[in-house]
């Protein structure tokens, strides 16, 4: 077995403040933040579709850490003010980073180490830390954001508005409920009344799942074709390790994108 860490720079932290923040995020957001665990969680446009996603942690002095992707923060943060109106609510950028710990192979945990917490939206992911770890290590095998990233990949876990453009998503299709990042108990969230449609009706048009091409992944975008039909589209690749998005009538079919043949693999469906 060996463990990796690493930083990811393409993650930044947030900070919601003030004696307001946990009634504004409850009303805003995805998930049930009065529960005192680190959470995966969205905000959702009024059309139900994925607006930002991110890692939710409660911390002590009475605020929450967000862990979001760096290339949208401040358009979260503007987005966040806007709702915030009145209330005693404090929204501020921080400095403190974020890194993971995983193992290979993912079927061996990884270890307990202070300050970390296991992933919420998979717990074959690893360890996650919003802030400077007090724990040395060294002994673990140094990675990349990179490596992290394909590794993501791999079990099927989208992340970030490279692969999931704001505005464009139902976040069903792409294992949000799955990810456990989507409490339909909790009462209201912004775009709820769609969100809540999509999942009474049970059934998914298309479905995400990570792929192995041959060879180098096709671009972005790429259509996903069963004989002359469009089926679906690339969301991401790396190498040769993908996520793909495809009809859910088609996934027993041979597909190919830009006549290259790939092999879907198990993940969140």
């Amino acid at each position: 077995m060996t463990i990796y860490w690493a930083r990811l720079e393409n993650r930044v932290v947030l900070k919601v403040m003030g004696a307001e923040c946990e009634d504004f995020l409850q009303n805003l957001v995805t998930q049930d933040v009065t529960r005192a665990q680190p959470q995966a969680a969205a905000l959702l446009t009024p059309q139900g579709k994925l607006a930002f996603d991110f890692i939710l942690q409660p911390v002590e002095e009475d605020g929450f850490l967000i862990d979001c992707a760096a290339d949208s923060a401040e358009a979260f943060v503007k987005k966040l003010d806007l709702y915030k109106l009145r209330r005693d609510v404090e929204i501020a950028m921080t400095e403190l980073p974020v890194q993971v710990v995983w193992s290979d192979p993912t079927e061996t945990q990884a270890p307990e180490i202070e300050r970390f917490f296991e992933d919420p939206r998979l717990a074959r992911l690893g360890l996650r830390c919003l802030g400077a770890s007090t724990v040395d290590l060294s002994d673990y095998t140094a990675s990349s954001a990179q490596n992290w990233a394909k590794f993501r990949l791999s079990l099927g876990v989208p992340e970030g508005p490279t692969e999931m453009p704001p505005g464009t998503i139902f976040p069903m299709e792409f294992g949000f409920e799955r990810m456990g990042a989507i409490d339909f108990q909790k009462g209201c969230f912004v775009g709820q009344e769609v969100a809540s449609r999509v999942h009474r009706k049970g059934s998914l048009r298309k479905t995400l799942h990570p792929a192995v091409f041959d060879a180098a992944v096709p671009p972005v975008g790429t259509p996903i074709m069963s004989d002359d039909r469009n089926v679906g589209e690339i969301i991401a690749g790396q190498d040769s390790q993908a996520l793909v998005l495809v009809r859910t009538d088609e996934l027993a079919a041979s597909l190919r994108a830009d006549g290259c043949a790939f092999e879907l693999k198990p993940g969140l469906f």
